[in-house]
């Protein structure tokens, strides 16, 4: 794929009345009937992390697709809608993000969101028929029993790791030096101190998504969901069809672990691993689009 396709016209846009900032990028030729809107992961403007939305929307222009970047409402350049609760907002800057759209003969959108983002994608698809598919990259999901136990089993092989660094390390200082490692660690340990507690979890706001996305999924949403290495709440591929349960319909969710990626793709490589797994998913369930007709 081509992650910047030559043609490419990208739009500053201030939406609605309260001026709600986005960026619009277009292929050259007619785009296709489906496009995709960028929600803010975050805080974050709408150019992504290390400018991932930016590179993913000109790729997918090369496959006929057009995007709009969004800075939802508080979030990068967009005003606060302060009268309305968050989910209203999230659901009126995703109509004004989709009424621009429109006008370049986009009919259908697929929306992309990174963490909290992909939260208000899933929120904002459960109640917009106009929505065909969603990207979710580090979304919503539970720890599971099969969760514990990889949970379980990294910590005891990064425990029995560090033990033979240990005895290997004690093995070449020497018994002289040894005995004076050891009691100088006694004397520390025999000093109180106050140290804070700190937890290895993430603590996700409680909220109910499972019948969210067994709404969405047999609506027959297109749902891509990427999970990254770093994401604590998820450690193995499956997890996401395990925490959904049998009762779901998966045949339209696809899921994808990239174990060597961290949160906010820091690294290049990574983020041309993401766009590639996007641009992939893209093409095979929205197939219909210039580039092929």
């Amino acid at each position: 794929f081509d992650m910047h396709p030559s043609g490419v016209v990208s739009t500053p846009l201030l939406l609605g009345e309260s001026g709600l900032f986005g960026i619009r990028t277009t292929p050259a030729e007619q785009p296709s009937p489906v496009g995709m809107i960028l929600l803010n992961g975050g805080m974050l403007p709408s150019v992504g992390p290390f400018r991932m939305n930016v590179d993913l929307a000109e790729a997918l222009s090369g496959l006929g697709a057009a995007t709009l970047r969004l800075d939802q409402s508080g979030k990068g350049e967009s005003p606060v809608r302060s009268e309305l609760t968050p989910a209203d907002a999230a659901l009126l800057d995703y109509d004004e993000a989709l009424a621009n759209l429109q006008r370049c003969g986009v009919e259908q959108t697929i929306i992309a969101g990174l963490c909290s983002g992909a939260v208000d994608a899933l929120q904002i698809a459960a109640l917009r028929e106009s929505v065909v598919g969603l990207v979710l990259l580090d979304g919503y999901v539970e720890q599971t029993l099969r969760w514990h136990f990889h949970h379980r089993a990294d910590r005891a092989a990064l425990q029995a790791s560090r033990m033979l660094e240990r005895v290997s390390k004690a093995i070449s200082m020497g018994p002289e030096s040894l005995i004076e490692r050891l009691k100088s660690k006694l004397a520390a340990d025999s000093v109180e101190t106050e140290a804070p507690i700190l937890t290895d979890y993430r603590d996700w706001e409680t909220l109910d998504l499972r019948p969210i996305y067994a709404r969405v999924l047999d609506r027959g949403v297109k749902v891509l969901s990427v999970f990254s290495g770093t994401f604590h709440p998820y450690n193995h591929q499956g997890q996401m069809v395990n925490f959904l349960g049998p009762g779901v319909d998966t045949h339209n969710l696809t899921e994808v672990f990239l174990s060597e990626a961290d949160h906010t793709y820091t690294t290049l490589r990574c983020r041309r691993l993401l766009l590639d797994t996007v641009l992939n998913w893209f093409d095979a369930e929205f197939p219909a689009n210039p580039k092929k007709a």
